[in-house]
């Protein structure tokens, strides 16, 4: 019974702890696995595997695998399911014991610590993948929009009149 649960505690992070780096796919048909981090005008450094940065310009890359996603995802259906398992077998734990109890809260406590780590991992990697601000400047504001309710003629000669 302890293997059992060592295994079931232990499993995850030996699938999914060294999966930091992302999946670059480029277009000559090469695949490279590194971690992203930052980006730059036109490309996107990333760390090789010796640590030091390589630049891979954006026109180069066809996809990229961020790191986390899968990792998220069963993570959400493993706490998904260990909520209705709380939902089920909450109301047995007094008349079954801790081990029982143990049981019946561990896969929403995993599957939340996947989902918290998973999501975390993706997001990062894709923020540092995404293309920085064309410039340091806050952009303008347009000139006219959707929401600009003053009375202008634009040019005909006629008021906007407003409908009830």
């Amino acid at each position: 019974m302890q293997t059992k649960l060592i295994v079931t505690l232990l499993s995850p992070i030996l699938i999914y702890g060294c999966s930091t780096t992302a999946t670059i796919s480029r277009a000559n048909g090469e695949s490279l696995d590194a971690k992203i981090l930052r980006s730059a005008p036109g490309a996107v450094v990333v760390q090789i595997d010796n640590g030091s940065e390589l630049r891979i310009p954006r026109s180069e890359i066809t996809d990229i695998d961020h790191p986390g996603n899968g990792v998220a995802v069963v993570g959400g259906l493993l706490s998904a399911y260990g909520g209705l398992n709380i939902a089920a077998g909450a109301p047995k734990c007094s008349e079954n014991g801790g081990a029982y109890c143990t049981g019946v809260f561990l896969p929403a406590a995993i599957g939340a610590s996947m989902l918290i780590w998973g999501l975390s991992t993706w997001i990062s990697s894709t923020d540092a993948a995404s293309s920085p601000p064309s410039s340091g400047s806050v952009p303008k504001v347009p000139q006219a929009s959707a929401f600009d309710f003053s009375l202008s003629t634009h040019g005909s000669g006629s008021s906007a009149v407003l409908a009830r």
